[in-house]
């Protein structure tokens, strides 16, 4: 018989940490985003969703003889629809993270998520809407096992953005990129030793707690000069959002951050960012300057994570979702998802739903993807070098702070001698 609890904050989770984070080790996909001291980082910083809502904590466990054997973290947030407030349930982490899941050892998964249902839907006055994100086949809780009563329930789902990662089957950098098909390899070579070729070209790297807040301002700067700063994507897209992320990079955490920065003429070029947790290697953000998108640095820095996945023995390199047709391009393996939706008939999401339904039959139109198109001609280094003198006079102390921790150090030459093809510079 399993007993389900609802938790509304982290303080009532501590008896719980250990048990969490052993669970999640034992569960089919261990997630560094399913972990306690994630939740709590992520729950320390009273924040709006995504639609600008504030939220409330549904930490939902299941227990079996008292024993931990599953849980979900979800979050409620009222919404005005068509004029009156309705109340709505998702998970707690559903952007910059992996695909979020239902946690449970394989045997229990199913049981739990029959459990979860029949808690969720005994609690139905609580709730107009209920959504889980970026489900994958794997998913125990969509499609609904057979035990949901969802009568009276309206049930819809639509393709959700494919993970990709790369399973790490290579021993060393250059078998790797021999892997890739030729006319990407050559691109990826061109546009290197271009890069190369463009003045000095440095490499910093580093996971020491000490080091990583440097690196992590840096690293915003970048963002700041990126496309993401427009496409409301960066961390720094809020300020309670770059706090939540510097809690990631305490050493307390299960999930070890490193950030790797590409310098040009001193000035950085390309940032990564990096958790490391279980047996795999996370790729949680990924920045470039715009200004030098002929040159590609963002693809140096993903290289240089590649080499990281590769030396340090990981299964995998998990690049999240998003950009699938850049990602196959590396060598990732895609895995659909679909966004699951769960309405209560005759609420005001169920209407707002059915109206856009009606809207898109009588405007049906074919989706298409919006390529970014850009100017060469517009995209040189003056805008870098271009930088003001006080900036820079920072960015040099962050550089000079981060090296004087431990970490990894390249200078043009060491660079280029790490590259899997001749990086001669110009």
């Amino acid at each position: 018989m399993i007993e389900v609890r609802c938790f509304g904050s982290v303080a009532e989770l501590g008896f719980l940490r250990d048990e969490i984070n052993t669970l999640n080790l034992a569960a089919s996909r261990p997630d560094p985003f399913s972990t306690f001291e994630f939740f709590e980082a992520f729950l320390h910083h009273d924040r709006p969703d995504a639609e600008g809502q504030r939220v409330h904590l549904w930490f939902l466990a299941a227990f079996a003889a008292n024993r931990l054997v599953g849980y979900l973290a979800l979050k409620q947030a009222t919404h005005r629809v068509l004029g009156v407030s309705a109340s709505k349930i998702d998970f707690l982490v559903a952007h910059d993270a992996d695909r979020p899941q239902l946690i449970a050892r394989p045997a229990d998964a199913l049981a739990v998520s029959e459990a979860f249902y029949a808690y969720l839907l005994g609690r139905k006055s609580d709730w107009n809407f209920l959504e889980f994100r970026a489900q994958d086949a794997a998913s125990p809780l969509f499609p609904p096992p057979a035990a949901a009563r969802l009568g009276g329930y309206a049930v819809r789902q639509w393709p959700g953005l494919d993970n990709g990662t790369i399973r790490i089957r290579w021993g060393t950098l250059d078998g790797y990129f021999r892997s890739l098909s030729k006319h990407f390899r050559s691109n990826v070579s061109r546009q290197m030793r271009s890069l190369l070729a463009a003045g000095k070209v440095e490499y910093l790297s580093s996971s020491d707690p000490a080091a990583t807040p440097a690196l992590f301002e840096i690293y915003q700067g970048i963002e700041r000069r990126s496309w993401k700063a427009d496409a409301g994507a960066a961390i720094g897209r809020h300020p309670q959002w770059i706090a939540w992320f510097g809690d990631l990079l305490a050493a307390r955490q299960p999930m070890h951050v490193s950030i790797h920065i590409v310098l040009l003429d001193g000035m950085p070029a390309a940032g990564l960012i990096t958790g490391a947790f279980s047996e795999g290697l996370y790729a949680l953000h990924i920045v470039f300057d715009d200004s030098l998108r002929r040159l590609a640095p963002g693809s140096a820095v993903l290289l240089m994570g590649m080499r990281q996945a590769i030396n340090g023995h990981f299964a995998f390199l998990n690049l999240l979702s998003g950009f699938g047709y850049f990602k196959l391009r590396w060598l990732a393996d895609m895995s659909a998802t679909r966004n699951a939706q769960i309405y209560r008939i005759g609420t005001p999401f169920f209407w707002h739903r059915l109206s856009g339904d009606l809207k898109r039959c009588l405007h049906a139109r074919t989706a298409r993807l919006r390529a970014v198109l850009s100017n060469p001609a517009h995209h040189d280094v003056a805008r870098t070098l271009g930088v003001p003198v006080a900036e820079r006079a920072h960015i040099a102390d962050l550089v000079a702070r981060a090296r004087q921790c431990q970490g990894e150090f390249l200078s043009p030459a060491e660079l280029a001698a790490l590259m899997p093809f001749a990086a001669r510079r110009g």
